[in-house]
């Protein structure tokens, strides 16, 4: 009897201890570990380096290098990322790479952490080694991926196609990764520059510090990130914001001239001398204001309170008259959205001579890629014959689907009896403004009209109004989105 009494006292102290010991070997991770699976590759997890690793070597294309420094290279490797919760970690800072550590606590058990003492049987995966010998830093001629293509470039904000109020000030955040590392990345405003940046993360104006993004009017405009990698490879990405105004009235407000084919602005030249199309920012002498001149017509009216002539096609325009007469009447003839020709009294077109400083001309008997203006900033409405003659009832609009789902598909449909210069606009139900777009002369009939380019703009559920603009009559409707 006291053998048995005895025996299971052996065997309830071993199950104790057993347990014990188990406990022992799930701490929190990855707290004290120091490498981890992902990807199929093993990932230094450490900064410590205890037991001295960080000193220990490994042979990589015939030389020896410290476990501190492969680890700080594998950081640019393209398939790194930081330890997340599933991933399997490891208390031995080379996975399965080995030599094992030379401590006596570690000797022999790189497994995974969370296994418990079996994890000493758990030698994981290495190191990308083909990858590693292809770096500089280890007597590799390569940069890891092949041939050295420069950095990977985005721009996080602003986003492409963006629309902002005049005037605008931005913010701009650029993404550049390069496996050969980032030397910098530099900025320019249509193709102005900007400031250099050194380091990640790669800001402008974030304390408003870059005065060329700062209040910007009415126009088009280029951001250009331009990214150097540390071998010398560069690479640019690109993208384009609008920065409008919401005009009203007879007078539109301020506008640009921006000639399509060469991204620069007409400017009145402050009327001292004739006009060019040569400018690539906008200051006061690239604002124009447009009013009605009846029939169709308009007249544009420089900065300096002068009104540009045709010149009747006989020599350079200017912006130097007082009055508006025959010469000071023009017709903007709609090409597509905010792309439009500049028809002179005359019955010529206008040109902007590929921003030649001969100057810009009234001459041009027919369209081509030198006589189109992207226009932003226009109110359509100035250039309406209808006063009170377009028959519309509520039954003419219909917006779809309604309701609908951030990120869907939406669309307009427009029935109308004759053809008419039209707009869209979404608003808050406070009736602000969030994003308005110049549909152009719409021909009479029955038409459904994308509106995706819009759809980014809606944050938020909720009730919105969609305001239909047809010459002098406005619909307005409000869709939910769920």
């Amino acid at each position: 009897m006291k053998r048995k009494l005895c025996f299971l006292t052996i065997l309830v102290t071993l199950f104790s201890f057993n347990s014990l010991f188990s406990q022992q070997w799930n701490p929190q991770h990855p707290g004290w570990t120091d490498s981890f699976a992902a990807n199929g590759f093993c990932w230094c997890n450490s900064s410590n380096f205890d037991h001295g690793i960080g000193t220990k070597t490994v042979t990589i294309n015939g030389t020896n290098y410290k476990i501190i420094d492969i680890c700080d290279e594998l950081k640019k490797h393209p398939q790194y990322r930081a330890f997340q919760n599933g991933d399997a970690p490891y208390n031995d800072i080379q996975c399965g790479n080995g030599p094992a550590n030379d401590a006596a606590d570690e000797t022999g058990c790189p497994g995974r952490t969370d296994l418990g003492p079996s994890g000493c049987n758990q030698i994981g995966p290495k190191w990308d080694m083909n990858w590693l010998q292809t770096r500089p830093r280890f007597g590799g001629g390569g940069n890891g991926g092949g041939n050295n293509n420069g950095p990977e470039t985005s721009f996080n904000s602003p986003s492409n196609n963006s629309s902002l109020q005049a005037p605008a000030t931005i913010k701009v955040d650029v993404k550049a990764t390069d496996n050969d590392g980032v030397s910098n990345v530099k900025l320019y405003i249509n193709n102005s520059f900007i400031r250099q940046e050194n380091v990640n993360p790669y800001l402008w104006n974030n304390n408003n510090q870059d005065t060329k993004l700062q209040n910007l009017g009415v126009g088009t405009y280029t951001l250009k990130a331009e990214a150097t990698d540390k071998k010398g490879k560069t690479t640019t990405e690109s993208i384009t914001i609008q920065v409008i105004n919401d005009g009203g009235g007879n007078n539109a407000g301020s506008v640009t001239f921006l000639g399509q084919s060469i991204n620069k602005y007409i400017s009145s030249e402050n009327g001292s001398r004739s006009m060019r199309a040569n400018r690539t920012q906008i200051g006061s002498g690239e604002n124009f204001t447009l009013e009605s001149a009846n029939n169709g017509t308009i007249s544009i009216k420089g900065n300096n309170g002068k009104y540009v002539s045709s010149e009747n096609g006989k020599k350079a325009m200017n912006c130097n008259r007082n009055a508006v007469g025959a010469w000071e009447k023009f017709t903007l003839e709609p090409l597509g959205g905010d792309l439009y020709a500049i028809k002179g009294n005359n019955g010529k077109y206008v040109s902007h001579e590929n921003g030649r400083d001969m100057g810009i001309f009234c001459n041009r008997n027919a369209i081509g890629s030198w006589e189109k203006f992207i226009i932003k900033g226009l109110d359509i409405s100035i250039m309406s014959n209808e006063e009170n003659n377009t028959v519309l009832n509520t039954q003419s609009i219909s917006v779809y689907p309604n309701p609908m789902i951030i990120g869907d598909d939406i669309s307009v449909q427009i029935s109308i009896s004759h053809d008419v210069h039209s707009s869209v606009e979404i608003m808050d139900l406070n009736g602000r403004s969030i994003v308005k777009r110049n549909l152009g002369i719409l021909k009479a009939g029955t038409r459904s009209i994308s509106l995706n380019n819009l759809r980014n703009s809606i944050k938020a559920n909720g009730l919105y109004l969609v305001r239909v603009t047809l010459g002098k009559s406005t619909i307005v409707k409000q869709i939910m989105i769920e």
